[in-house]
């Protein structure tokens, strides 16, 4: 538990503009299953998820942060995404596998250096605010146990930032306004995801996952790892299928 936490305050302890959120992954069993979880990240995190039919399923997911900054800047460090998808399950005795596709929009601001800003205010970390959207491709595979389940999820995601913002954090200045050129950012996103049962359709979950890029030279900062801690209703965490 400590080294989770302690990667957890290593997570949190610089300012990226790209905060990718915590990966959903229902892996439902059936019809008419319906998941709702909060959880702890980098912010707050709610997600919901169901399965309307034997085969096709639909999340909505929402992550939210807004925390005071003193130094090296007094500012308000904030964050605030959502996003929204359909997939694929199929389960069997043993295991349970899904793939989820989706869109989502977010926007942040933090503190940090961007190369189109020189011209107007010099070359110096500021405080600045970024929108951007995303598309996700999200495969994943896990256990089919009434008791502890673990879940690899690689997500792929290509993130598009389309307008930029600042004014050096001075209400005195003009706010100056980049709209990027420069192709959208592709990441790559593993994530491993344990649950365990709680208390009746209660169950306790967390996440480990990696934000890698596939290009060095990105012009924007992103959280390079997550953990996460949640609890989750799960409507079917108390019935196995009859296969």
């Amino acid at each position: 538990m400590r080294f989770f936490i302690l990667l957890g305050l290593l997570a949190t302890g610089c300012s990226p503009l790209y905060i990718p959120n915590t990966r959903n992954v229902p892996l439902f069993r059936e019809q008419g299953e319906v998941q709702g979880t909060i959880l702890i990240s980098n912010g707050a995190e709610a997600q919901a998820a169901v399965a309307v039919t034997d085969n096709i399923a639909l999340m909505v997911n929402g992550s939210f942060l807004r925390q005071k900054i003193s130094e090296p800047d007094n500012y308000t460090r904030s964050h605030v995404f959502a996003e929204g998808g359909i997939g694929y399950y199929k389960a069997n005795r043993r295991s349970r596998l899904e793939i989820f596709a989706g869109y989502g929009l977010g926007k942040g601001t933090s503190f940090a250096q961007y190369y189109f800003f020189t011209p107007t205010f010099g070359q110096k970390d500021l405080v600045a605010t970024g929108k951007y959207s995303r598309i996700f491709i999200q495969p994943s595979i896990g256990q089919n146990n009434r008791r502890f389940n673990l879940a690899f999820t690689p997500r792929i995601s290509i993130v598009n930032f389309s307008e930029f913002s600042s004014n050096d954090n001075d209400p005195a200045n003009p706010t100056a306004v980049h709209k990027p050129t420069e192709k959208p950012g592709l990441f790559i996103e593993p994530a491993l995801t344990g649950r365990f049962p709680l208390a009746g359709n209660l169950q306790g979950m967390f996440q480990l996952g990696l934000n890698v890029p596939l290009k060095s030279d990105n012009y924007f900062d992103y959280v390079p790892l997550q953990v996460a801690f949640g609890i989750q209703f799960n409507s079917g965490s108390l019935r196995t299928r009859v296969y």
